[in-house]
């Protein structure tokens, strides 16, 4: 597949198809089937492998920004991620040198906690587990060109969520930076049926070559014959951690010095869109696969919380929506990323028109070119003045769309 060391939530394959891209070209292939569908513009991993293109990496470097640009703005991730040891100030009485001593407000219910990420889905940490080393890809040519353009593995699995299914270069353990993007999955009778573009796993050892040569469409040599598949899928048993600040009047035991004292809970949601949240102190049933109850450990509320989630913006419209990206993000993410482009990507005609329609500078005016009429919110929003920022940022305060932090 197109891969970049920096891993980005739009897969690169995606990007090239929605600004025009031959897919065959974009990941290093040429093919004497298909003369008149590409420009001659052979893509490689590195700027420095081709002195006038735009390399794989550079250009995932710009959708990693736009995409983080766009959720900084947003108020969420563009699609389900996990968050990582979150630390937030636990509510406080409005009266200084006051503390509660139960976590409870004044309707008698535990206190909540506001996330900087909206749509949570659960409280979790990210679980990745090996299905399938070495998977055998089949080959086939659906369409009767000549080409073997659909690529197949098939695993045995215990489960029935097609979103858990992923597949990565072999031997790579399971590296995001080496998962290949998209796949089609469906699962029956205890097997899980992967499909892909063979375009997608060209020759890991040879795109990272100084002198990366132009690989022959047509040559089986220059595919991957295999993939590792894993399951990656939320963990709950891991949701948040109560922190307190070590005083000796309130620590109803031994404290240890220059450090919190912790305890484990869980959280439900009071409102899931905005990331309101309920901590509670618990403890992981391995045997229920639930929290039971408890109570705090420490004889005050705590003074802060961590905590980990599984949250994003989830589309129902598209097969997996835990696991991509929905279509009205995915072309405000690659608009905005090819604006953040220092030159142009290729040769192609239709291709520059399009980045240079996004680079564009609402805020740049000229006797020869004229200028835009655009509003003073616009003018000014957070991402910037170029078209493809701009259409971003329309996109993320459509109603119903932002989330106010």
């Amino acid at each position: 597949m197109a891969r970049a060391s920096i891993p980005t939530k739009l897969a690169l394959d995606e990007f090239a198809m929605i600004i025009g891209l031959s897919p065959l070209s974009f990941n290093g292939f040429s093919s004497t089937l298909f003369p008149n569908n590409v420009c001659g513009d052979v893509f490689f991993q590195w700027d420095y492998q081709h002195s006038d293109r735009i390399g794989r990496e550079t250009i995932a470097q710009a959708i990693n920004q736009a995409e983080m640009d766009i959720e900084a703005e947003a108020g969420f991730y563009l699609m389900p991620s996990w968050t990582v040891a979150e630390r937030l100030n636990y509510p406080r009485p409005g009266i200084p040198g006051v503390f509660g001593l139960d976590g409870r407000n004044t309707r008698g219910l535990f206190k909540s906690v506001e996330s900087r990420k909206g749509h949570i889905i659960s409280g979790g940490i990210r679980e990745k587990t090996l299905l399938e080393r070495a998977s055998a890809i089949t080959r086939t040519d659906v369409d009767g060109d000549g080409y073997s353009e659909t690529a197949t593995v098939t695993t045995a699995v215990t489960f029935t969520d097609i979103n858990e299914v992923r597949i990565y270069y072999t031997g790579e353990g399971g590296d995001d930076a080496y998962e290949i993007r998209p796949v089609t999955v469906t699962i029956s009778g205890g097997f899980a049926t992967i499909k892909f573009k063979s375009w997608q796993v060209p020759v890991l050892g040879k795109l990272e070559q100084m002198d990366a040569p132009v690989l022959d469409a047509d040559d089986v040599a220059n595919y991957e014959t295999t993939v590792d598949v894993y399951r990656v899928r939320n963990d709950p048993s891991t949701q948040l951690q109560f922190m307190w600040e070590n005083s000796d009047s309130n620590c109803c035991g031994s404290c240890t010095a220059c450090q919190f004292g912790t305890q484990a809970g869980c959280f439900h949601l009071r409102d899931q869109r905005r990331g309101v949240m309920v901590p509670a102190p618990g403890t992981w049933n391995s045997n229920t696969l639930s929290f039971d109850g408890a109570e705090f450990s420490v004889c005050r509320d705590p003074d802060q919380v961590r905590l980990w989630y599984y949250s994003g913006y989830q589309d129902g419209t598209v097969k997996r929506p835990y696991a991509e990206m929905s279509n009205y993000w995915k072309f405000a993410v690659a608009v905005f990323a090819v604006s953040k482009f220092e030159r142009a990507v290729c040769g192609c005609s239709n291709i520059n028109q399009f980045v240079e329609k996004s680079r564009r500078d609402a805020a740049y005016e000229s006797m020869n070119e004229g200028g835009f009429k655009v509003t003073a919110e616009l003018m000014g929003n957070k991402l910037g003045t170029s078209m493809g920022a701009i259409y971003a940022y329309r996109q993320i305060h459509r109603n119903g769309i932002r989330i106010i932090k």
